[in-house]
């Protein structure tokens, strides 16, 4: 067993593999800086993503529930969505789509923190924020292939969700520690 950490692999080159609407494959070959071996990995070339937790003023939260292609069934998880190229931001984003998804709007957004969605594929980050005193002020401004059912349940309750194996996506699961942190007033990191 090994106490060193792992080497950072050198890039040697990058050539892109394919084009997925919301992502780009790229074929990139790495040296190993120690022993020069080399091989070829596939990785995902994603924008950022932005999660929302919407709480209304007597601190419920928001959630939406649509089919994930993917596993093939319907998901509970926060109001968000990938970060457009033209508003780069997460607070600007993140409030643009809960009020398109969910057509609930609040106070100014609140950053959470972040994680890497899934580092062994993917070079994005997927970002939380809070909005606090949510209202809803329209209905659904919904993509083409969107049809989300909205719910507003008790923060309480979604913890519940989660440890029940409801709300399954690892985004869904990581705003929620977020979430935590926040209500108990712990310290959230920058950007």
């Amino acid at each position: 067993m090994s106490h060193l950490p792992p080497a950072n692999w050198d890039l040697i080159r990058s050539t892109h593999h394919a084009d997925c609407k919301v992502y780009e494959v790229v074929k990139e070959r790495f040296r190993h800086p120690g022993d020069e071996r080399e091989d070829d990995f596939y990785t995902m070339k994603c924008r950022d993503w932005v999660l929302v937790l919407a709480l209304t003023a007597d601190k419920q939260l928001v959630l939406v529930n649509q089919f994930r292609f993917g596993v093939r069934s319907s998901s509970w998880e926060m109001p968000g969505g990938v970060i457009d190229d033209e508003d780069a931001d997460p607070m600007i984003a993140g409030p643009r789509e809960l009020v398109e998804e969910t057509g609930y709007e609040g106070d100014p957004p609140h950053y959470l923190g972040w994680c890497h969605p899934n580092p062994a594929l993917q070079n994005n980050r997927a970002h939380f924020i809070v909005v606090e005193n949510c209202h809803l002020r329209q209905g659904q401004n919904l993509d083409p292939n969107e049809e989300l059912q909205v719910k507003v349940i008790p923060v309480d309750e979604a913890y519940a969700m989660m440890t029940h194996c409801e709300i399954t996506h690892s985004m869904a699961i990581n705003a929620l520690f977020w979430l935590q942190r926040y209500l108990a007033g712990e310290p959230t990191p920058g950007r």
